[in-house]
């Protein structure tokens, strides 16, 4: 099956530590949601990644492929079903491949900035995910 990341979860680094087996296939796109640092996370004392519905924008992101031990160890991190909820949804790759991903999401919540650690460590994924600068510079 496969997972798109576009939040902390982009970093090799994290994945490895998260889901050993979880392999890195391409960086990819889901279209018509916007990436947001919204709510609160006590773990780690920062508003998080989200992303809501607003028409004409997309979310950058990495695309893995996992397995079933794989999901239930994410599930227990994004805090699914309390905290986060998940969807199987359409993501594309700079070719045009449609995959159907599982992706974590939430109700949006107030806007907040990040803590500077958190923010480093997407910072760190979406270079190692070959996120477009563009959208590096713009969201994250």
């Amino acid at each position: 099956m496969f997972y798109f990341a576009y939040g902390s979860n982009m970093s090799h680094k994290q994945m490895k530590e998260r889901c050993p087996t979880a392999w890195f296939l391409r960086r990819a796109y889901l279209k018509n949601y916007k990436f947001v640092y919204d709510g609160w996370s006590t773990s780690r004392k920062s508003s998080v990644a989200n992303i809501v519905l607003p028409d004409g924008n997309q979310v950058w992101g990495g695309l893995f492929e996992i397995n079933e031990d794989n999901l239930s160890a994410l599930d227990c991190y994004e805090g699914y079903p309390k905290s986060y909820n998940r969807a199987e949804l359409d993501v594309k790759d700079d070719k045009g491949t449609t995959y159907k991903a599982i992706v974590y999401f939430r109700t949006g919540k107030d806007l907040r900035k990040p803590s500077e650690e958190y923010r480093k460590i997407i910072l760190q994924g979406a270079q190692d995910c070959g996120l477009p600068k563009e959208y590096i510079q713009s969201y994250l």
